[in-house]
Protein backbone atom coordinates (compact mmCIF):
# COMPACT_ATOMS: atom_id res chain seq x y z
CA UNK A 1 0.00 0.00 0.00
CA UNK A 2 2.87 2.25 0.59
CA UNK A 3 4.10 1.79 -2.95
CA UNK A 4 0.63 2.41 -4.36
CA UNK A 5 0.30 5.60 -2.34
CA UNK A 6 3.72 6.74 -3.46
CA UNK A 7 2.87 6.08 -7.11
CA UNK A 8 -0.42 7.92 -6.83
CA UNK A 9 1.33 10.87 -5.16
CA UNK A 10 4.03 10.89 -7.83
CA UNK A 11 1.43 10.64 -10.58
CA UNK A 12 -0.54 13.53 -9.16
CA UNK A 13 2.61 15.59 -8.85
CA UNK A 14 3.55 14.85 -12.47
CA UNK A 15 0.04 15.63 -13.62
CA UNK A 16 0.17 18.92 -11.73
CA UNK A 17 3.27 20.01 -13.63
CA UNK A 18 1.48 19.57 -16.89
CA UNK A 19 -1.53 21.48 -15.61
CA UNK A 20 0.28 24.58 -14.34
CA UNK A 21 -0.99 27.86 -15.88
CA UNK A 22 1.18 29.27 -18.64
CA UNK A 23 2.22 33.00 -18.42
CA UNK A 24 0.31 34.86 -21.15
CA UNK A 25 0.87 38.18 -22.92
CA UNK A 26 -1.39 40.73 -24.43
CA UNK A 27 -0.50 43.94 -26.22
CA UNK A 28 -2.02 47.29 -26.95
CA UNK A 29 -0.88 50.79 -27.81
CA UNK A 30 -1.57 54.43 -27.04
CA UNK A 31 -0.85 57.74 -28.79
CA UNK A 32 1.46 60.47 -27.55
CA UNK A 33 0.54 63.90 -28.89
CA UNK A 34 1.53 67.55 -28.53
CA UNK A 35 0.89 70.70 -30.46
CA UNK A 36 3.76 73.13 -30.99
CA UNK A 37 2.35 76.62 -31.12
CA UNK A 38 3.87 79.55 -32.95
CA UNK A 39 5.33 81.87 -30.35
CA UNK A 40 7.65 84.86 -30.20
CA UNK A 41 9.24 86.86 -27.43
CA UNK A 42 11.19 90.11 -27.35
CA UNK A 43 14.32 88.81 -25.63
CA UNK A 44 16.17 92.11 -25.30
CA UNK A 45 16.53 95.61 -26.63
CA UNK A 46 19.53 97.92 -26.85
CA UNK A 47 18.72 101.61 -26.46
CA UNK A 48 19.49 104.17 -29.12
CA UNK A 49 21.71 106.49 -27.08
CA UNK A 50 22.54 109.57 -29.14
CA UNK A 51 24.84 111.21 -26.62
CA UNK A 52 25.42 114.96 -26.97
CA UNK A 53 23.53 116.88 -29.63
CA UNK A 54 25.12 120.27 -30.35
CA UNK A 55 22.78 122.36 -32.54
CA UNK A 56 25.02 125.44 -32.42
CA UNK A 57 28.15 123.74 -33.73
CA UNK A 58 28.69 120.05 -34.60
CA UNK A 59 25.04 119.31 -35.35
CA UNK A 60 24.11 122.65 -36.91
CA UNK A 61 24.46 121.14 -40.37
CA UNK A 62 25.22 117.48 -39.61
CA UNK A 63 22.69 115.00 -38.27
CA UNK A 64 23.53 112.94 -35.19
CA UNK A 65 23.29 109.18 -35.73
CA UNK A 66 23.18 106.29 -33.27
CA UNK A 67 22.08 102.66 -33.33
CA UNK A 68 20.52 100.04 -31.10
CA UNK A 69 18.72 96.75 -31.67
CA UNK A 70 15.80 94.50 -30.85
CA UNK A 71 16.34 90.76 -30.33
CA UNK A 72 13.37 88.43 -30.89
CA UNK A 73 13.15 84.66 -30.32
CA UNK A 74 10.43 82.68 -32.09
CA UNK A 75 9.34 79.09 -32.68
CA UNK A 76 11.27 77.61 -35.62
CA UNK A 77 9.99 78.61 -39.09
CA UNK A 78 7.58 81.17 -37.65
CA UNK A 79 7.15 84.26 -39.85
CA UNK A 80 7.16 87.39 -37.69
CA UNK A 81 6.82 91.14 -38.13
CA UNK A 82 8.29 93.69 -35.74
CA UNK A 83 6.79 97.15 -35.47
CA UNK A 84 7.82 100.20 -33.45
CA UNK A 85 5.18 102.62 -32.23
CA UNK A 86 5.44 106.38 -32.65
CA UNK A 87 6.82 106.88 -29.14
CA UNK A 88 5.30 108.76 -26.23
CA UNK A 89 5.78 112.22 -27.74
CA UNK A 90 4.79 111.88 -31.40
CA UNK A 91 4.46 115.14 -33.29
CA UNK A 92 1.10 116.36 -34.58
CA UNK A 93 0.30 114.55 -37.82
CA UNK A 94 2.51 111.55 -37.01
CA UNK A 95 1.15 108.24 -38.33
CA UNK A 96 2.24 104.61 -38.25
CA UNK A 97 3.11 104.84 -41.93
CA UNK A 98 5.10 108.07 -41.45
CA UNK A 99 6.13 108.32 -37.79
CA UNK A 100 7.30 111.71 -36.57
CA UNK A 101 8.93 110.88 -33.27
CA UNK A 102 10.12 113.37 -30.69
CA UNK A 103 12.04 113.21 -27.45
CA UNK A 104 10.84 115.50 -24.67
CA UNK A 105 12.66 117.35 -21.91
CA UNK A 106 11.09 117.86 -18.49
CA UNK A 107 9.01 120.70 -19.93
CA UNK A 108 7.35 121.30 -23.28
CA UNK A 109 10.46 121.23 -25.49
CA UNK A 110 10.79 118.57 -28.16
CA UNK A 111 13.76 117.17 -30.10
CA UNK A 112 12.77 115.34 -33.30
CA UNK A 113 14.32 112.04 -34.29
CA UNK A 114 13.67 109.10 -36.59
CA UNK A 115 14.27 105.34 -36.46
CA UNK A 116 15.18 103.41 -39.58
CA UNK A 117 15.46 99.74 -40.56
CA UNK A 118 18.59 100.26 -42.67
CA UNK A 119 22.05 101.68 -42.00
CA UNK A 120 21.68 104.22 -44.83
CA UNK A 121 18.64 105.57 -42.95
CA UNK A 122 16.26 105.60 -45.90
CA UNK A 123 13.60 103.10 -44.70
CA UNK A 124 11.59 104.48 -41.77
CA UNK A 125 10.56 101.90 -39.17
CA UNK A 126 6.97 102.33 -38.08
CA UNK A 127 3.96 100.47 -36.84
CA UNK A 128 2.13 99.10 -39.85
CA UNK A 129 2.63 96.65 -42.70
CA UNK A 130 4.20 99.30 -44.94
CA UNK A 131 7.23 99.82 -42.71
CA UNK A 132 7.61 96.86 -40.37
CA UNK A 133 10.68 94.61 -40.18
CA UNK A 134 9.90 91.02 -41.16
CA UNK A 135 11.78 87.74 -40.78
CA UNK A 136 11.21 83.98 -40.51
CA UNK A 137 12.66 82.41 -37.39
CA UNK A 138 15.57 80.03 -37.70
CA UNK A 139 14.63 78.60 -34.30
CA UNK A 140 14.97 79.33 -30.62
CA UNK A 141 18.73 78.74 -30.66
CA UNK A 142 19.11 81.53 -33.23
CA UNK A 143 17.19 84.62 -32.11
CA UNK A 144 16.83 87.38 -34.70
CA UNK A 145 18.65 90.60 -33.85
CA UNK A 146 17.22 93.53 -35.78
CA UNK A 147 19.31 96.69 -35.79
CA UNK A 148 17.63 100.03 -35.15
CA UNK A 149 19.23 103.07 -36.77
CA UNK A 150 18.40 106.42 -35.20
CA UNK A 151 18.95 109.94 -36.49
CA UNK A 152 18.42 113.39 -35.00
CA UNK A 153 18.19 115.85 -37.92
CA UNK A 154 20.66 118.72 -37.95
CA UNK A 155 19.92 122.27 -36.88
CA UNK A 156 17.03 121.82 -34.45
CA UNK A 157 16.66 124.98 -32.36
CA UNK A 158 16.05 123.55 -28.88
CA UNK A 159 17.21 124.61 -25.42
CA UNK A 160 19.88 122.65 -23.52
CA UNK A 161 18.56 119.80 -21.40
CA UNK A 162 18.05 116.05 -21.23
CA UNK A 163 15.61 114.66 -23.77
CA UNK A 164 14.12 111.16 -23.93
CA UNK A 165 11.32 109.07 -25.36
CA UNK A 166 10.05 105.50 -25.01
CA UNK A 167 9.21 103.41 -28.08
CA UNK A 168 7.16 100.21 -27.77
CA UNK A 169 8.12 97.09 -29.72
CA UNK A 170 5.40 94.74 -30.99
CA UNK A 171 5.98 91.33 -32.57
CA UNK A 172 3.17 89.89 -34.66
CA UNK A 173 3.37 86.21 -35.66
Amino acid sequence: MKIKTALIATGLALAGIGMQAQAGTASGSFNVTASVVPSCKVVSTADIAFGNYDPADANNTTALDAAGNVTVRCTKNTPAAVTLNQGNNAAAGSTCAAPSRQMADSGSNRLGYAIYKDASRTQAWGCDATNQASFTSAGIASPATLDTYGRIPAGQDVPAGSYSDTVAVTVTF
